[in-house]
Formats: C-alpha cells, structure tokens, sequence
C-alpha cells in the first residue's frame, strides 16, 4: 500500500488556511446538535474534500468554522504513521459515546488546530458510538485501536476539547519533526 505523504505545513507548524487553531474560541465551545441531516450535506461534502487535500485522518467542523456536531474520518496509512490500521471515509452527526472500555492506552496524537505539535494522549482503547449518517440513518457502532483514538479526538473538538487538553502532563509534547526523529517505533 503506497504511503500518503503527510500535510508539510502542519509537519512544520504552519497554520493552514481555512483550519481554526488553538485559541481561537469557536474551539472552545460546544457544538450545537443537527436537527436535519439535510441541512449539513454540503459541509460534510466539504469536509471530506478539505480532510483529502489536507492528507488528515479526522476534521471536526468547528476546525473548519462550523459550530455543529459534524464529524468525517478517513485513516490512511502516512509517512508520519505508516504502521496503523486503515479505515475507510466515515461521516458521522451528532456523534455520541455510548460505551466506553475503561482501558486506557497513551498514543501519539497531532491536530490541524494545533500545528506541529504532537504528543502522548490517554484514549479509552474500544468505545461504542451512536451517530446519524449523512443520510439521517441512525447507527451504534463499535470502534478499537486507533480508529477509537481518532473518533474521540474529533468528538473532542465538538465538545470544546483539544488534544492537549486531555493529556495528564505536557512531558511527551514534541514537534512533528523531532517525532519523527527521536519517538516514533512502529506502534503508531
């Protein structure tokens, strides 16, 4: 499988356009919940497009300026992480943890809206998810590992939180680049 090259801007810690960063107060705050799916079908089309020329994994749309409860997810394999598992494009509104394992597992974790920085997060390493799709079908379902890991950083995001935030110490932040240099192994 041919690696995705990661965005060069966050890598470097450049804002990217368009991309809300720490601070700004539209990520501060909770998103207000969809009423119908229709009404964010040009978004989530947007988002999905912004996540791909990104090469991101997860774009919650207060990132993109949209205070709602809309999320989209596509895990690819990168040259930052190219050893974790893929999943393919999920959409999902008004996203709600149902069940979490209780475990936790530090992993490294970096965020548009926090540009070049990365570092170890504490993530519940299976949780259940109610959400609606983009066609207003409601949906429970089950996620591990990483993909857990993404899920909750971006419903993170709708409900004020960024990663930083969520880390018991501030030890392990880093650049993406001395990441790449001096922390990554191949659990990513």
């Amino acid at each position: 499988m041919t690696l995705v090259r990661s965005n060069q801007q966050w890598i470097d810690g450049v804002a990217t356009e368009g991309i809300r960063t720490i601070g700004d107060p539209l990520l501060k705050a909770h998103a207000a919940a969809v009423d119908d799916p229709a009404t964010v079908a040009g978004l989530l089309d947007f988002m999905v497009q912004r996540l791909r020329n990104l090469k991101g994994t997860g774009l919650a749309a207060p990132q993109v300026g949209a205070s709602v409860r809309v999320l989209v997810i596509e895990v690819r394999k990168t040259d930052v992480f190219p050893d974790r598992p893929t999943h393919p494009l999920l959409q999902m509104i008004n996203p709600i943890i149902t069940n979490r394992s209780g475990v936790q597992v530090d992993g490294w974790e970096g965020c548009f809206s926090v540009p070049g920085l990365m570092g170890q997060v504490p993530r519940d390493d299976r949780i259940t998810v109610r959400f609606l799709t983009s066609a207003g079908e409601s949906v429970e379902d089950s996620f591990t590992g990483n993909v857990a890991r993404v899920v909750q950083h971006e419903i993170d995001h709708l409900d004020g939180t960024v990663f930083l935030q969520r880390m018991a110490t501030l030890d392990s932040v880093t650049t993406v680049a001395n990441y790449l240099t001096h922390h990554r192994t191949n659990r990513s």
